[in-house]
């Protein structure tokens, strides 16, 4: 294995959970984060011709969640908002007062935001092979 990857993906539990080839005798311990990347093909310049290196594809940020003698737990450690959004509404004013009597009826404006709620994101196109980098 290339000297840049940690270890490979040995197993898929779901979309956000994966096990690794590397456990404690590889000095993972509880906490570790890394980048799941698969790897794509090989990228060449088209000027030269030149073979620059394989492409590294993200799947997403794991955490190691349980770790054995040969293996790890690692789950995604990433989040993403969803459901948030932001409401503006205008009113006018068509009351008669000292200021729209000087510069015509006043527009109010109401801005609403609701925030959402962060979620787990998942590993996307997560496969069995694909290899870690420390985070």
């Amino acid at each position: 294995m290339n000297e840049r990857y940690f270890g490979k993906i040995v197993k898929i539990e779901d979309m956000y959970t994966v096990v690794t080839n590397r456990g404690v005798s590889s000095g993972v311990k509880e906490g570790n984060k890394f980048i799941v990347v698969g790897i794509g093909d090989i990228i060449v310049d088209p000027d030269t011709g030149e073979e620059l290196e394989r492409l590294e594809i993200v799947r997403g940020r794991v955490v190691a969640t349980h770790i054995q003698e040969k293996i790890s737990t690692l789950k995604s450690c990433d989040y993403e908002r969803v459901g948030g959004k932001r409401e503006i509404t205008k009113h006018s004013s068509s009351k008669l007062n000292s200021i729209s009597a000087l510069f015509g009826p006043q527009d109010t404006v109401t801005e609403s935001i609701i925030p959402g709620e962060d979620r787990l994101k998942e590993l996307v196109g997560i496969c069995e092979g694909d290899v870690l980098i420390k985070a």
